[in-house]
């Protein structure tokens, strides 16, 4: 059923759904035209920002940012552009009564899958078991991290890999910062050279 207002955020998704590789100047036409509202770029940039932000929301997987020669332009990733509005829209929302969740159309549509960073994908399927009772906050801290890390780790696969997934992630992250000065300290220990041996 057709909800009577949308918001800008859907508006944007609308837009990106034709599978076209737009600029935010585009996609604000696009949305001035679809809402009959005046819409300023710096507000749909703002919002683009935050869509295409993985880390903030779970659409931002699916959104392909790319820099050109006129500045950047969006686009969703074809697979994406195959599933109804709807399912994009329940992707920018936290909560919600039968809404879509990522993990629910991963399940449903498995081609999906590639476009998510492994790691993030593991850490949101990791849920603490909740107990009746209070510990001391630093037992069951360190409890939930040594639980959450032995979980990950087996779910990932051989400790070679989670290290490979963990160097991938950070490579990708000191690259989204534009770089990292590293400082390094180095101490030596020689063990087990016995210097009286030759007295």
């Amino acid at each position: 059923m057709e909800r009577e207002k949308k918001t800008n955020s859907e508006y944007i998704i609308d837009a990106l759904h034709t599978g076209r590789e737009l600029r935010s100047p585009e996609i604000t036409r696009k949305v001035a035209e679809d809402s009959g509202k005046s819409i300023k770029i710096q507000d749909i940039a703002s919002i683009l920002a935050k869509l295409s932000n993985s880390e903030k929301c779970d659409l931002g997987f699916f959104i392909q940012k790319k820099k050109t020669h006129k500045g950047y332009t969006y686009s969703l990733v074809q697979e994406a552009t195959e599933l109804p509005a709807e399912a994009l829209y329940d992707l920018t929302r936290k909560t919600g009564k039968n809404r879509h969740t990522l993990e629910q159309l991963i399940a449903d549509h498995p081609e999906l899958k590639k476009h998510i960073k492994s790691l993030r994908l593991k850490n949101r399927t990791i849920k603490q078991p909740t107990k009746r009772g209070r510990k001391p906050a630093s037992a069951s801290a360190s409890e939930a991290r040594h639980t959450q890390g032995s979980r990950f780790t087996a779910e990932i696969g051989s400790p070679d890999q989670t290290l490979q997934v963990l160097i991938a992630r950070l490579i990708e992250e000191v690259s989204n910062q534009g770089g990292l000065n590293i400082n390094v300290n180095l101490t030596v220990r020689f063990a087990g050279i016995d210097t009286n041996e030759h007295s």
